[in-house]
């Protein structure tokens, strides 16, 4: 399998993160949506990251649809999402929190980096904070310990980890230890784990410094 982005990218980490995880091996193609955009596209026409390429050729787009695939790939007895019940519930919730957290994130940095100065909406910027405080906030008060779900690691854990590492990389002022502290716990136990551990962006992978 080749997995396609760069590991600055959380969606790309979530699917790398899990793919260690899981102890499946893969090569990696670390593509820039900005640097690499006609590559890209004849990857995904959208040009967006990850794709993953899988052994019959098929290229799978989406964080979402990859950890599908990869989940079924595992087996139910080793998915890192439950098959059903409360359970999954509260696992695919975490996640949609997490995801919509990365994306307000996301929105908050490129926002900056291409507005700067007068042009930046400062109306945009709130919407899209205040948005993410509350992802957060809801996020603190379901995060058990040692795990999002206490005991067992899940998807929950790998959205989240990327995410909170993603905002400390991005915009680290969203995220102050004494305001989240269950989740700076779980943030810093995903970051010893040698699934993120091995997926860490390096230092040339991240947005191009603008002209």
């Amino acid at each position: 399998m080749i997995l396609v982005g760069q590991y600055d990218s959380p969606f790309v980490r979530r699917v790398a993160v899990t793919l260690h995880h899981y102890h499946m091996p893969f090569e990696r193609n670390a593509l820039s949506v900005f640097s690499n955009m006609k590559a890209m596209r004849e990857i995904n026409p959208l040009v967006r990251v990850p794709a993953l390429i899988i052994e019959n050729g098929e290229t799978l787009i989406d964080s979402g649809a990859i950890i599908d695939y990869l989940d079924h790939k595992a087996g139910q007895a080793r998915s890192l999402t439950p098959a059903n019940g409360p359970e999954r519930r509260k696992v695919l919730h975490a996640v949609a929190l997490a995801t919509g957290c990365t994306e307000k994130t996301m929105a908050i940095f490129f926002e900056r980096y291409f507005h700067e100065g007068k042009s930046l909406s400062k109306e945009w910027e709130k919407r899209c904070w205040d948005q993410l405080h509350a992802g957060l906030v809801a996020l603190e008060k379901d995060c058990g310990t040692p795990w999002f779900s206490d005991l067992h690691m899940s998807q929950a854990d790998v959205s989240i980890g990327c995410l909170l590492g993603y905002i400390k990389l991005r915009v680290p002022e969203a995220f102050p230890a004494d305001k989240y502290p269950k989740l700076h716990r779980l943030s810093m136990h995903c970051e010893m784990r040698e699934e993120f551990t091995s997926c860490r962006p390096a230092a040339n992978e991240t947005v191009p410094a603008r002209s």
